[in-house]
């Protein structure tokens, strides 16, 4: 029996079908059907999990899909054997330090972190391989880059309208097949290979950032850190430090470590200097300028966001990098509504929210979601209950449209704070409408609520 063979029959002997181990590893059955025909092997961070799955040890698991990982020529996780270089190595590397919950507090100091992830991915030759590809293979383009970054610009569409619940599954599944495939492919020059990287990079944001939004923080980390390594690996300092400070650290506030938020988003606006882009430092302040309100630092925090504005006011969009054109002035004004609630001050959260809104295209369903049930939480706090019900009730209908989770856990926190007021009309009001068109939230706000 081959080694494929003996991980059927360790599904089987686990109880599994391909599909209910797909469901518990959060991959598509076909990758699962892959993994066992031997056309692909389970990434680093997947093989604790399906380990713990399939009742076996790590060791015995390595043993089974790579063979002996000590023997000279091994195959290794993400390489093909006989090619020339090794692109894929980036995208399957683990995220140094992650493991289990509270990881986002374990990571460390970032300077650390960079130094580990470059060393990490010393052997990732996509870049600067010199060793010649095989003439009979079939090289990457820059066709095939910017067909893979239609898909990219398609599926973030998809998830400013809709949420991650309705299509991480679809954005998981292409990177674990159209895009290892690319990777796993020569390119044609240098400028191909980095265009490549980055592209890459991009789409492990976007997965880290479905992952926060269907409730698993962890996998997010081990996105944002493959997509952190691919950045470091090319050499693009201003990227590297948005990953840094945007989505790490805003992975880290969401999981309640205001400090870690702050060191890294510190880190990352040093390391960035005037080097990136006017928008990018903004967007990095902004960050900064959160974790330090978290903490209750008003002066900072403010002195922050009006520096975030003036490097705004600064940027001009066509000199922007793609990646970070999104970050507008409304999308300032939601991160300076965050602060100025968080800060207790909600008559001045409301005047940025209003910005905020008003500033982001109907398209954006998710992000009018979350800042009509900040909002509300703005209303509630001036007790001003009516006002509360009504913008709430249109951060119902928002998320209803989008499924986010995300957007379900803000909405359920209103609905909650907004059960010490029951007996008013317009709060069961609000409760009956809820409890029709958003399940989810009432069911969440009960709990919250202490089960009332």
């Amino acid at each position: 029996m081959t080694r494929w063979g003996r991980l059927a029959v360790l599904r089987r002997a686990a109880g599994y079908t391909q599909e209910q181990l797909a469901t518990a590893m959060d991959v598509d059955r076909t990758t699962i059907h892959r993994w066992e025909n031997g056309k692909a092997t389970p990434r680093p961070w997947q093989m604790p999990k399906l380990a713990r799955l399939l009742k076996v040890s790590r060791d015995e698991l390595r043993s089974i899909v790579f063979g002996n990982p000590d023997a000279d020529g091994a195959p290794q996780p993400g390489v093909e054997a006989g090619k020339g270089e090794f692109p894929a190595a980036a995208l399957s590397l683990p995220g140094p330090g992650i493991s289990g919950q509270g990881a986002a507090s374990n990571v460390g100091d970032v300077g650390r972190q960079l130094d580990t992830v470059d060393a990490l991915i010393s052997d990732w030759a996509s870049v600067n391989s010199k060793t010649p590809a095989s003439a009979l293979a079939l090289w990457v383009t820059e066709e095939d880059v910017v067909v893979a970054e239609g898909m990219l610009g398609l599926f973030r569409q998809l998830d400013h309208t809709h949420g991650a619940r309705q299509h991480w599954r679809q954005v998981s599944f292409y990177i674990d097949t159209e895009l290892e495939g690319l990777l796993r492919r020569p390119a044609v020059g240098e400028q191909v290979a980095r265009q490549r990287a980055q592209l890459t990079a991009g789409f492990c944001e976007l997965a880290g950032y479905q992952a926060v939004d269907i409730g698993n923080p962890d996998r997010a980390q081990e996105y944002y850190q493959r997509a952190l390594a691919l950045t470091t690996a090319i050499g693009d300092q201003s990227y590297g430090a948005y990953l840094v400070a945007v989505n790490l650290g805003h992975l880290a506030l969401h999981r309640g470590n205001p400090e870690t938020a702050l060191r890294w988003a510190s880190s990352a606006r040093a390391a960035a200097g005037t080097a990136a882009s006017p928008a990018t430092r903004a967007a990095i302040t902004a960050v900064v300028a959160r974790a330090n309100a978290r903490m209750l630092r008003e002066s900072e925090a403010t002195q922050l966001i009006l520096e975030a504005e003036k490097l705004l006011d600064a940027a001009s969009a066509e000199d922007e990098p793609t990646w970070i054109r999104y970050f507008t002035h409304a999308y300032l004004a939601d991160e300076a509504a965050h602060c100025l609630h968080d800060l207790g001050r909600a008559p001045d959260a409301r005047i940025q929210l209003a910005d905020a809104l008003g500033g982001v295209g109907k398209d954006k369903v998710r992000r009018r979601a979350i800042d009509a049930a900040l909002l509300a939480a703005t209303w509630l706090r001036s007790g001003d209950v009516d006002q509360a019900c009504a913008v709430a009730r249109d951060a119902v209908v928002y998320t209803a449209r989008t499924g986010s989770g995300r957007c379900v856990e803000r909405v359920a926190g209103i609905l909650a704070d907004l059960q010490t007021h029951a007996d008013y009309v317009a709060v069961r009001e609000l409760r009956e409408f809820a409890r029709a068109v958003l399940p989810d939230a009432d069911r969440l706000a009960v709990k919250l609520a202490g089960g009332s």
